[in-house]
């Protein structure tokens, strides 16, 4: 998009015309697909998928409630997060099951995730998350990553500078640059916070820049994309905010955004003043056990 203000109309079109036609594919057939596993009338594959698009409403109506109503219910986000890390939890499992399976919600989405559980404050189930993260980034789910977006990469390197960790480039797809995200990277834990908002001021003109759900074609078929191809996320940097979070997990001074950055400035961009609950599923749970009473022995990664 080339401004904040195409960014917001588009997000708001975006979100109506989802949470108006897709509820009963993504949130009431879920549920419906979801029983239907406790009685075999669906198999273990389908959960994943129904899990994930439970993830998916959810974040939607998150984004919705805010652009179209100015509230944030940030239970939603925490219900969106939940299922994200149950579905990539579930696959993961059945991974270990099924030698050829290695589906996985996208690294570029799943890291997103963990973003907005650092955003919400829920710092354990963050860590743990990444840490799977990581395995399935050098595992069969993600084979090494994507060369583009780069984005996922510059918070893959937070989570592992926050955790102590040195990402391991060989035999990944590692970007031979990070661009605008390299200054962030060198400064990430500075105390200059004048320094820290000309960053952000540089990452949030490039967020609202790569910000468009048109992909674009070559006479080759080579994909010309955006850094940010979901409108999700156009009014919502997690990227920028997961980076917040972890400066003030780790006492860092606080960030005021400056007079001119106005996406910044949006209420939902303010890291929420007290943790969020993790939320549960009684459903999630049931299917849970049923997988590991019908494969004894296996266990859960999370």
């Amino acid at each position: 998009m080339k401004t904040l203000e195409e960014s917001v109309k588009y997000t708001i079109r975006k979100k109506e015309h989802q949470i108006s036609r897709l509820e009963n594919s993504h949130f009431n057939e879920s549920y419906d697909s979801l029983n239907k596993f406790l009685t075999n009338e669906k198999g273990r594959g389908s959960v994943a998928l129904r899990i994930e698009y439970l993830s998916t409403w959810y974040h939607w109506n998150f984004i919705h409630n805010f652009i179209s109503n100015d509230k944030l219910h940030y239970n939603a986000l925490a219900k969106s997060n939940f299922y994200a890390l149950e579905c990539n939890n579930w696959r993961f499992l059945l991974g270990e099951l099924v030698e050829t399976f290695d589906s996985a919600i996208s690294l570029t989405t799943s890291i997103k995730h963990l973003a907005q559980m650092l955003y919400l404050g829920q710092k354990e189930r963050a860590v743990a998350y990444g840490n799977l993260l990581l395995k399935m980034l050098y595992g069969k789910q993600y084979d090494g990553g994507m060369f583009f977006p780069t984005h996922p990469w510059f918070m893959l390197e937070l989570f592992c500078k926050w955790q102590g960790k040195k990402l391991e480039q060989k035999g990944t797809r590692y970007p031979d640059s990070l661009g605008v995200y390299e200054r962030a990277l060198d400064n990430w834990n500075t105390e200059d916070i004048r320094l820290v908002s000309d960053i952000i001021d540089d990452l949030t003109k490039f967020h609202i820049a790569q910000s468009d759900e048109d992909v674009t074609t070559d006479e080759h078929g080579n994909e010309f994309s955006p850094e940010f191809t979901k409108s999700n996320y156009f009014i919502f940097p997690v990227e920028i905010l997961m980076w917040l979070s972890i400066r003030k997990d780790l006492g860092l001074p606080d960030y005021t955004p400056s007079p001119e950055n106005k996406l910044m400035q949006m209420e939902i961009n303010k890291l929420p003043e007290q943790s969020i609950p993790w939320p549960t599923d009684e459903l999630v749970e049931k299917c849970k056990a049923k997988l590991k009473e019908d494969n004894p022995g296996v266990e859960f990664e999370l």
